[in-house]
């Protein structure tokens, strides 16, 4: 009897378990237990930011932007961010001079930003250094930009920045002051005797007298070689240009921009980042732009074409990649290109931006066929700080040309082991 009261209890809780879908309650998995379905922890699941799983993926952006171009990248953080929620972006403007200091100690270290934005030869510097991570050749943002500038973020033929605007030298004028740009270098020295000519002293902007003249910078090795090219000619000609009545040389980049921005001077060579102030000071009526003058009896002078980038900090996130991605795609927007574009004069990298009413970026593009391609090599970083110092004492009086040219490509060769 007992036994088959006990046959009939197990029939009941049998049934009774049927009833409810014979499910065990869900509970919290132990730590470390691999998923239900016998994949490894993390295997095939979404990472921290991804669309759809609820959590936000913060990155930082170090730049050396200042005014107008800080305002912009300000506002594109803004609109992007309120678009994407899934994103938040810190920015910090850091000193031009200091930026590449800053960020090879930091990264060196094991932090810094996510994304930092700068010229093509701190990229390449950066790459040596080993503080980059490789940007896929696959990335949306490489259908927004011309394939000649994507061209300009890679080292040794590897994508390590994404480029944001092209950047070429070229003479602005005061519209108020003056009727028709000169043509020729002897022409411009004429009028700066009453009208001003502002010119920065450092080695950068005065690269373009080199072909001028026939001179080269680096043979296909990139071995110095300005001292066995001519190259002592072409700064004796910037001697000159600083002795000239009008001509005001000086290092300090900025206070040259302000003299022009001012109305002290009515010429000034310069890149497309000080247009957006000139014509927030002087008015967009007065500011004309114009191929740089030929020197007469030589020939053109061809400054570099450098592009902007923007390159991913080797120590951060997978998530944090994905999600600087994403924001880079916004930055070669037509729509964000078109305003870099309006408001800063940024010669665009996007095909897809009209630039040809845009006098200010058309008076550039009539200088881009009269340039050089910037040099994407490690080589480059060591030639500022003794072609600097050269120019100077070729300025100052200190040393002859050919000797100061000798010795600044004797340190550098010997800083590059070449």
């Amino acid at each position: 009897m007992k036994g088959l009261r006990y046959a009939l209890l197990v029939l009941f809780l049998t049934v009774v378990l049927a009833a409810c879908g014979g499910q065990t309650p869900e509970g919290p998995s132990p730590e470390g237990a691999p998923p239900a379905d016998g994949a490894p922890p993390g295997l095939d699941t979404p990472g921290p930011g991804a669309a759809g799983d609820g959590q936000v993926t913060g990155i930082s952006i170090w730049h050396g932007y200042i005014e107008t171009e800080e305002r912009l990248l300000s506002e594109a953080i803004a609109n992007f961010t309120a678009a994407n929620p899934d994103i938040t972006i810190d920015a910090l403007a850091v000193p031009f001079d200091e930026m590449q200091n800053k960020f090879q100690t930091e990264a060196a270290a094991g932090g810094g930003p996510t994304l930092v934005a700068g010229p093509q030869d701190r990229m390449a510097s950066y790459a040596t250094a080993g503080l980059l991570a490789p940007i896929p050749e696959d990335a949306a943002f490489m259908a927004n930009v011309q394939p000649e500038a994507a061209d300009g973020g890679r080292v040794d033929g590897e994508l390590l920045g994404a480029p944001l605007s092209n950047k070429v030298l070229a003479m602005f004028y005061n519209r108020s002051m003056v009727e028709t740009p000169p043509t020729t270098m002897n022409e411009l020295l004429a009028m700066a005797e009453e009208q001003g000519v502002a010119l920065t002293r450092q080695w950068f902007h005065n690269y373009m007298w080199l072909p001028a003249f026939g001179a080269s910078l680096f043979d296909e090795d990139y071995r110095c070689v300005l001292d066995e090219t001519g190259a002592a000619e072409a700064f004796a000609y910037v001697n000159t240009l600083c002795e000239a009545p009008g001509v005001v040389c000086d290092q300090n980049d900025g206070d040259m921009d302000t003299l022009f921005r001012s109305g002290g001077v009515a010429f000034r060579i310069q890149g497309p980042w000080m247009s957006a102030d000139a014509v927030a000071d002087l008015g967009a009526e007065n500011v004309g732009v114009a191929k740089i003058p030929t020197v007469d009896g030589e020939g053109d002078p061809r400054p570099w074409n450098q592009v902007e980038v923007i390159s991913l900090n080797v120590n951060s996130s997978e998530a944090e990649h994905a999600a600087a991605l994403r924001f880079i795609e916004y930055l070669t927007s037509a729509e964000v290109q078109g305003r870099y574009l309006d408001e800063a004069n940024w010669i665009p990298v996007n095909p897809d931006v009209d630039a040809s009413m845009n006098e200010v970026v058309a008076g550039f593009l009539e200088q881009v066929p009269f340039s050089d391609p910037f040099p994407v090599a490690s080589e480059l970083a060591a030639t500022w700080d003794p072609l600097d110092n050269a120019l100077g004492q070729v300025i100052e009086d200190v040393l002859p040309e050919d000797q100061a040219m000798a010795e600044a490509c004797q340190l550098i060769n010997s800083t590059n082991n070449k």
